[in-house]
């Protein structure tokens, strides 16, 4: 299994010398999935327990529940933009953890002339279907490997239908020195190009992240997280204006009943708090993200996620 996952990993790597002229495509690939992390300021890297939730790090699935479940979504924009994603998880015993997530994005906009009347309605369906395992080398460490197709489809009235497909792969390990701290290291969308309609194409949106969660020892039946994050994105220069991204997130619980979220992410375009809640009673929690304050303000919009998740 250990030189399986190594394999994977390498052929993972070797797919990110490939680079084209324009890009990122598949920009949906940047969007946070979920409200836990998207109220934790982006920061899900070095988190151990995402229920069914690989976008971060697929090797986070070898903890947690034996079973599990979550489905989110999201009014993105006010121009009819929605996000939906779907996970689950198994994991078989303590070393092992496979999960399938399904990531998409419906959008919908028209333009309009200055009497008001309708230009053309542009339309994208984009999709991210993956398939992960886990597996928990020693019992500090854990890697994770991911494998996605991406498919979009964009149209818009009276035009023709242009239709994107490739694949790529997400790599990851935690480190786990203390049974407080838990270190994480991620990179994502390692593929191809997307796209024919012109000569090379669009690079895929690569990142690396690398974090750390602490849960310090707290009196009573409260219990916190903080976490922290940075990311780099991997495309090249001159499509990459602001590569770097700083974010932190704290979480605090009582009586694995109720949570408080609050985080904060700084990026040259993408800066400003984030927060939400969570409910949790007999493996079954729902939890509200907001990250609304990250967006310009001009392009400001109402950015809510709602997350339902179960676990056995």
């Amino acid at each position: 299994m250990r030189r399986a996952l190594l394999t994977l990993a390498l052929v993972a790597a070797s797919t990110s010398a490939q680079f084209g002229p324009t890009g990122p495509g598949a920009t949906f690939l940047k969007i946070t999935p979920d409200a836990r992390t998207a109220a934790l300021g982006g920061c899900g890297v070095a988190i151990e327990s995402l229920d069914a939730n690989t976008y971060y790090n697929p090797a986070s699935i070898t903890s947690g529940s034996p079973m599990a479940a979550t489905w989110t979504h999201a009014k993105w924009f006010d121009v009819g933009a929605s996000i939906d994603h779907f996970g689950v998880a198994y994991r078989p015993s303590g070393r092992v953890g496979l999960a399938a997530n399904v990531q998409y994005l419906h959008d919908r906009f028209t333009t309009v002339d200055e009497h008001g009347q309708v230009i053309v309605t542009n339309y994208s369906y984009d999709a991210a279907p993956s398939v992960s395992i886990a597996y928990r080398l020693v019992p500090a460490v854990s890697a994770g490997l991911t494998v996605k197709a991406i498919y979009q489809r964009i149209a818009w009235s009276g035009g023709p239908i242009l239709d994107f497909l490739t694949s790529a792969c997400d790599a990851g390990v935690q480190y786990r020195p203390l049974n407080a701290l838990t270190f994480g290291l991620a990179v994502a969308n390692l593929g191809p190009i997307i796209g024919t309609h012109t000569a090379a194409g669009y690079y895929l949106p690569r990142v690396a992240r690398l974090g750390f969660a602490i849960r310090p020892s707290l009196p009573g039946q409260t219990s916190a997280t903080l976490t922290g994050q940075v990311s780099r994105n991997l495309y090249p220069a001159g499509s990459n204006p602001d590569p770097w991204h700083l974010g932190a997130g704290l979480e605090l619980g009582v009586a694995h009943l109720a949570f408080v979220r609050l985080g904060y992410l700084c990026g040259k375009d993408l800066t400003g708090f984030t927060w939400g809640v969570g409910l949790e009673q007999r493996g079954i929690r729902i939890d509200v993200g907001v990250d609304s304050d990250i967006y310009d303000p001009v392009l400001r919009h109402r950015s809510v996620r709602f997350q339902f998740s179960w676990h056995l």
